[in-house]
């Protein structure tokens, strides 16, 4: 029996309507039709309240329907990917992180490549973003929020400090100048985002370990 038919019998045999089972499960009543008639699947979470709810277990629930086991089993290997990918980029945000700022402490002379070194770090730092695990855990509590909006407020403070004295325009025509301000103000908010990242992601990397 497919898992649609294991729900639509499970809740008839409890004599509930479809809604009925939504409040049940904080779910819309046209979810629960969609459940039954096998036009999606319930997430992982909410899996297991239903296993709950009607008191079948998981295995009794999935067992048989080779289609909801292929969907739970891409899922499964999108998020492995997605963690490799975080831990990949988690790590190369902090080198380059690290490698950017020591070239323009040591001297001015490496701006072409702290230039492509930039680059580099705004699409490893856009791929990092694009795959974070939980966002949710940066407000989490007060002390994470509190942490989150000094960070913000004086990450970007010293960073925005640190690059008006280090930037200096090379030359003087309009369309630079806006080009080199727009540069200035957006390069301390993407340090400033990656450093965010590590602090937060330090605490993700940990819990994968």
């Amino acid at each position: 029996m497919q898992f649609s038919d294991k729900l639509k019998l499970a809740r008839q045999q409890q004599q509930l309507t479809q809604t009925q089972i939504a409040e049940q499960l904080h779910v819309s009543p046209k979810t629960i039709s969609s459940w039954e008639n096998a036009r999606s699947f319930p997430d992982i979470g909410t899996l297991v309240r239903i296993s709950d709810f009607y008191d079948i277990s998981l295995d009794q629930l999935l067992r048989e329907d080779q289609t909801m086991t292929d969907h739970y089993d891409a899922i499964d290997k999108h998020a492995q990917r997605d963690q490799k990918y975080f831990q990949v980029t988690y790590y190369l945000n902090v080198t380059l992180f690290l490698v950017l700022w020591g070239l323009q402490a040591v001297s001015n002379n490496f701006r072409s490549v702290v230039g492509w070194l930039t680059l580099a770090f705004v699409i490893n730092l856009i791929v990092l973003a694009t795959h974070y695990p939980d966002y949710h855990a940066w407000i989490t509590g007060l002390p994470h929020r509190i942490l989150l909006l000094l960070l913000i407020i004086g990450v970007s403070t010293i960073f925005f400090l640190i690059n008006g004295k280090i930037a200096n325009p090379q030359q003087t025509n309009a369309a630079y100048l806006t080009g080199f301000y727009i540069g200035s103000v957006a390069k301390p908010l993407m340090e400033t985002a990656g450093v965010i990242f590590m602090i937060f992601g330090y605490g993700e990397l940990k819990e994968t370990k």
